[in-house]
């Protein structure tokens, strides 16, 4: 059945690109249904990871883990490292062209949020705004506080139990949506293709490249390197194994949505240990947030250039410090990363005009952003249990 979907995945992103292509109309009519698939999965993987990372937080706390703060170390080190190497190349590059940005107006309002602000909306008034709002890194959060308080109390392991149990039963449900994957994809490739224009993609060409240029460099400089080093893992062997995620992500643009797949692949393929692994993926998918990395290092050089503002050595290390708290504070709204992006800039009073068109372009880049984004979450895992890691 798996072999099947997978095919039956490739054939509708071929179909996809045909329906955009030659019938636009139609395709943008049908694209709720593409909407409707990646509802699904958001809709069930938020309360998926507060049930079963509570629960694993619970059981780590009993046996005194050390996972998670490991985890959250390395996801630094490697955000801090991707977005170093990201800034160098866009050094050398020196991608600033003249484009007229006149046609190119946004439509909405980026916030004034301040860095003290960004920290203060990590800790929300109510325990329901979070679920509400999709803030994981809120959800993450009370998880943690959940998990811990849980092995402090008396009977709380009845308690998690039922947790435990609310787990597995959203797993079963996220499982049976997988299998209409390439129906969703199917309409989200023919959406893409008749919404973005050859016109927008020959105009952010150079941008788009250079994000692609970067996101492969980190990818192995980053991600398969320390990986081929440390956990003799063959580059061969970490793409074959990778690949399927690969393709989720491209298709669907949502960590998220590929969380399922990626914890499947870390358990199952590479031979990761279940416990760890579940804390190390689940608080990955909004911390460990690598193409984000990517994403804000070039948004904020790209447009400190075309528009003169000066970027000093302290600038820069608090450009540096500001990306990685929004990635940890950002809540997962559609097309996140332009309202995102344009708050990155308004901090650093950069103009706001080249956002329209960053906009046009956004869907091509958060393919390889979101794709690097999973990509570390495996790449973590390994890195973090490598004395489980059965090689091939």
């Amino acid at each position: 059945m798996k072999k099947i979907i997978s095919i039956l995945t490739i054939i509708a992103i071929l179909l996809g690109i045909l329906l955009g292509h030659f019938l636009p109309n139609v395709a943008k009519d049908l694209a709720f249904i593409g909407t409707i698939y990646l509802n699904l999965l958001k809709f069930l993987v938020v309360p998926l990871i507060f049930a079963s990372l509570s629960y694993t937080i619970y059981k780590a706390t009993l046996k005194k883990e050390k996972t998670f703060f490991k985890s959250v170390i390395l996801f630094i080190i490697m955000f801090t490292i991707t977005f170093l190497i990201t800034s160098f190349i866009v050094y050398l590059v020196n991608p600033v062209i003249d484009i007229n940005l006149s046609d190119f107006k946004w439509d909405k309002v980026a916030s004034n949020l301040s860095v003290s602000e960004v920290i203060t909306n990590i800790f929300p008034s109510n325990i329901i705004t979070p679920f509400q709002e999709n803030a994981l890194f809120t959800v993450i959060l009370l998880a943690l506080m959940l998990g811990f308080c849980a092995s402090k109390v008396e009977n709380g392991d009845y308690f998690m139990k039922s947790i435990n149990g609310l787990s597995n039963i959203f797993k079963k449900m996220l499982e049976y949506i997988l299998y209409l994957n390439p129906i969703g994809v199917l309409f989200l490739i023919a959406s893409a293709v008749a919404s973005y224009s050859a016109d927008i993609i020959l105009i952010g060409i150079g941008y788009i490249m250079l994000a692609y240029i970067c996101c492969i460099i980190v990818l192995f400089v980053v991600m398969m390197l320390p990986v081929w080093i440390y956990a003799k893992i063959s580059p061969i062997t970490y793409i074959k194994n990778s690949a399927k995620v690969w393709l989720m992500t491209i298709t669907s643009c949502s960590s998220l949505a590929t969380l399922p797949l990626t914890l499947k692949t870390c358990i199952d393929d590479f031979k990761l240990p279940k416990e760890k692994t579940e804390i190390i993926v689940s608080l990955g998918c909004t911390i460990n947030m690598c193409g984000g990395a990517v994403s804000f290092a070039i948004l904020g050089l790209f447009c400190s250039r075309m528009f003169g503002v000066d970027i000093n050595i302290i600038t820069y290390i608090l450009m540096l410090l500001i990306a990685i708290l929004i990635n940890m504070a950002a809540p997962g709204i559609p097309n996140g990363g332009v309202v995102i992006g344009a708050t990155y800039l308004s901090i650093f009073n950069i103009p706001l005009d080249f956002i329209g068109f960053y906009s046009g372009i956004y869907k091509m880049l958060d393919m390889s952003y979101t794709t690097l984004n999973v990509t570390g979450d495996i790449t973590t895992s390994i890195l973090l249990t490598k004395g489980d890691v059965k090689n091939e």
